[in-house]
């Protein structure tokens, strides 16, 4: 390779080049002369550039259904084996690539929808040669076959005996492929463009080649109107690789890529003189005894090994390369990688060499080259399908945008596309209008366009046993056991399904009315309806402000709902732009958590205020915390805001975290699209049973909160003795986030050997090295600082400490 000592920036240009650029010229011209040929000359041009250039000699162009047949006999057990585990990555990562069709309503009466349509004919080109690709057709047949694309047809060059690899076969019939077609070169991508006796013309072309396939797909593209997936021409690959790097993988990567062909390059950049040299060392051992070597060796003259001063001049060099594949071979691989913003696949590591993306990890390795992952993505699944965009307008849609297409379309002095509308709007005047009471009510309607329409269909559970309440004493309705229990207490009966005496309790401990209440199997059920009761799946989306409660997302992706981040601030505050931001979000919910979990701050009243008020969905105040702060709950300005729901729950401060229920309050019309959709008998008679003992005693709740808070401030004030502590954030909760001067993973692993559990929160945005400690009894929090204390002296930064019990 050539070696080059940290080259000034101005002199990068040079060493960005291909190798292949300076023939490019040649190429184009050798390239349009085969289209010519195969334009004239159909099968038999096919035919005699086979003999030409690929030395095989042939009396068809298909593969026969006798070389099908014979195929699978010639592929070791092994092999096949391998092959089908590689197809079922690459179908489990292509098929996750799905996306479900759109549809919004982008204004009233306005319906916009986009769908997947899958291109109807595709050419996939199979490299063959020397070194048969049998996994390229495993990269390209998958994500048409699961994108459904009616017609598939493969070209690969012949052998010099006229015969087709029978593991590219093998393959082919996996997939179901039965059309291939003994051609390769530019001259296959020349008869999928034009089209032969046997070839028909295709709509698009994928595969990967050598210089002259690139440039003949260019020219497919540019003068036959050929689709193709991207110009990937002789491989490449690029690895970072700093002194942590092993030399003796790092040069089974640059070789796995320059045994392609003799135009293939490799890149190799470090901050090590030392890696440089040993990898160096290494690339000469390796190459003994490599089969292709006479190959990699042309590819190595080409090739380049560059000493950088950092990390940072290595990836801005990479970034501009923009390799096919990129190796970080660092031991900040996730860190580094965050700055790579052109590069075809990207692999982390030490233990990921490249050859796992050619063959099996599921991600496609038909990748952009010479540079054009500056533009290009690799294939995927969406490279197979076009997307489809649809718009239907109702009366009421097309009086509401009508004017402004008008406006827009004179402006450009386009009078027949303002006519298009106007002739419209003029016939829909003569028809009779909305009358004012219907127009007037929808107005007043909080909740149009939220709710799903078929949840406004539905009627909410009642039984007959409603409608004789308490004048009954013979229950023969509901299929139970009339026997009573099994067990000391007699719950042979169903439940209340709607849970009158508890809301009655609730509702006058919390000053709201029992039609503003819904109770749930934990807030967790409440969340779980509130996504079902208004997201549509596989269309709409919800809004959280990570760091968060985790169950939001939870809930989403089970309904198949999409999830908006708006991320709080260093402070955990919600951004300065939020209400701006949610004001121009199409989501239905936006769930706000305060006091927040993990951080436990409560999030500013004003900026809450601005976004219930500009927010055209449903605003979500989780106050599962709200009995440990000192500001007044939400539920006291239900009345002003109509699209409010507040959650609150038995788990916390009222310590009946095993009871399971949650509390939603809300208008007494949205509780009732609630009763709608809920499941009859969500609240067992147990918990209902236990919930109203718990709301008799209230009065004690005041106590428990006291001995909590108190518990709270003992923590305060001797958590910041501990030496590895390095901050508390402010809390209203039940807990403290507390952020560590040491591996916070570490600190949650020694607290569990000593017997104690907390939360580890160093994952989530904003929290690295943080632990959520929750508020215990005085023993607890004694023993869990006494063990922070230990934790500390035996990483070397804390003193023996006696901590006196509360």
């Amino acid at each position: 390779m050539q070696v080059y000592s940290n080259p000034a920036p101005s002199a990068w240009s040079a060493l960005l080049q291909r190798p292949a650029a300076a023939e490019a010229p040649q190429v184009a011209a050798r390239v349009r002369a085969i289209f010519d040929q195969v334009r004239a000359g159909g099968d038999a041009a096919l035919l005699s550039l086979a003999s030409e250039l690929d030395k095989a000699t042939l009396t068809r162009l298909l593969v026969s259904e006798a070389e099908f047949a014979a195929a699978a006999a010639q592929v070791p057990a092994e092999l096949q084996a391998a092959i089908g585990q590689a197809k079922a990555n690459i179908e489990a990562f292509h098929a996750a690539q799905r996306e479900p069709e759109l549809r919004l309503e982008t204004a009233p009466g306005v319906v916009c929808s986009r769908r997947a349509v899958p291109v109807q004919r595709v050419g996939l080109y199979v490299p063959g040669g020397s070194a048969p690709l049998f996994s390229t057709l495993l990269m390209l047949g998958v994500p048409a076959q699961l994108a459904g694309c009616p017609e598939v047809v493969v070209c690969t060059p012949p052998q010099p005996d006229g015969s087709v690899s029978p593991v590219i076969l093998f393959v082919a019939q996996l997939l179901g492929i039965s059309k291939v077609v003994k051609a390769g070169g530019a001259q296959a991508i020349a008869a999928l463009a034009i089209g032969t006796e046997t070839v028909a013309a295709v709509d698009k072309i994928f595969g990967p080649g050598n210089r002259y396939v690139t440039a003949a797909k260019q020219l497919a593209a540019a003068e036959f109107g050929v689709g193709i997936d991207m110009p990937a021409g002789p491989s490449e690959v690029l690895v970072i690789a700093d002194s942590s790097a092993n030399p003796a993988f790092v040069a089974a990567d640059l070789l796995s890529q320059a045994e392609h062909g003799p135009d293939s390059q490799v890149i190799l950049l470090s901050d090590s003189s030392l890696v440089l040299e040993q990898v160096q060392v290494e690339i000469t051992r390796q190459l003994a005894t490599l089969p292709r070597r006479d190959v990699a060796t042309q590819a190595l003259e080409t090739s380049r090994a560059i000493l950088l001063p950092d990390a940072a001049a290595m990836l801005a060099f990479s970034n501009q390369y923009a390799p096919e594949h990129l190796i970080l071979a660092t031991d900040n691989a996730e860190a580094l990688a965050a700055g790579v913003t052109n590069a075809g696949s990207v692999f982390l590591g030490h233990l990921t060499p490249e050859a796992v993306g050619d063959y099996a990890s599921g991600t496609n390795h038909t990748l952009p080259t010479s540079g054009y992952a500056r533009q290009y993505s690799g294939v995927s699944l969406d490279s197979f399908v076009k997307k489809i965009t649809f718009q239907r307008l109702t009366a009421v849609g097309l009086r509401g945008i009508g004017p402004v297409v008008e406006t827009m379309a004179e402006a450009e002095g386009l009078a027949a596309h303002a006519r298009a509308v106007s002739v419209r709007l003029a016939a829909l005047s003569t028809e009779a209008e909305a009358t004012p009471a219907a127009t007037e009510a929808t107005a007043a309607n909080p909740y149009a366009g939220l709710i799903r329409p078929s949840v406004e269909r539905m009627q909410a559970y009642s039984s007959a046993r409603d409608e004789f309440e308490g004048m009954a004493p013979v229950m023969l309705d509901a299929n139970e056991n009339s026997l009573g229990s099994v067990g000391p207490d007699d719950f042979s009966r169903y439940p209340d399904p709607h849970q009158r005496a508890i809301k009655t309790a609730l509702a006058k401990l919390k000053d709201v009315a029992p039609n503003q209440i819904f109770l749930g199997n934990g807030s967790d059920e409440a969340i779980d309806l509130l996504v079902r009761l208004t997201c549509t799946p596989g269309q709409d989306s919800i809004v959280i402000c990570p760091p968060t409660y985790g169950m939001y997302e939870v809930a989403a992706n089970l309904n198949d709902v999409r999830v908006e981040r708006l991320p709080l601030t260093p402070d955990f505050q919600l951004p300065a732009n939020a209400a701006q931001t949610l004001a121009a979000s199409t989501a239905k919910l936006v769930f706000l958590c305060s006091p927040n979990n993990p951080t436990g701050n409560l999030l500013a009243l004003e900026a809450l205020e601005t976004i219930l008020r500009s927010f055209k969905g449903l605003v979500v105040v989780d106050e599962a915390y709200a009995d440990f702060a000192d500001t007044p709950s939400w539920t006291t300005r239900l009345a002003e805001f109509p699209r409010l729901v507040v959650l609150q729950t038995f788990s916390k401060a009222w310590g009946l975290a095993g009871l399971r229920l949650g509390v939603a309050y809300a208008a007494p019309a949205l509780i009732a699209y609630f009763d709608k959709i809920k499941p009859p008998y969500n609240i067992s008679a147990a918990t209902q049973q236990h919930a109203h003992a718990a709301l008799a005693a209230a009065p004690s709740l005041s106590e428990m909160r006291a001995e909590l808070l108190a518990g709270r401030t003992w923590l305060l004030e001797h958590l910041p003795q501990v030496s590895i502590v390095e901050h508390i954030f402010p809390s209203d909760a039940n807990f403290l986030l507390v952020r560590f001067t040491m591996d916070a993973t570490v600190v949650y692993d020694q607290l569990q050997a000593r017997g104690i559990v907390v939360r580890n929160r160093t994952s989530q945005p904003g929290c690295a090295g943080c632990l959520r400690l929750t508020v215990g009894t005085p023993d607890e929090n004694t023993r869990l600082v006494a063990a922070l204390h230990e934790i500390s002296q035996l990483a070397g930064v804390g003193q023996p400490l006696v901590v006196a019990a509360e």
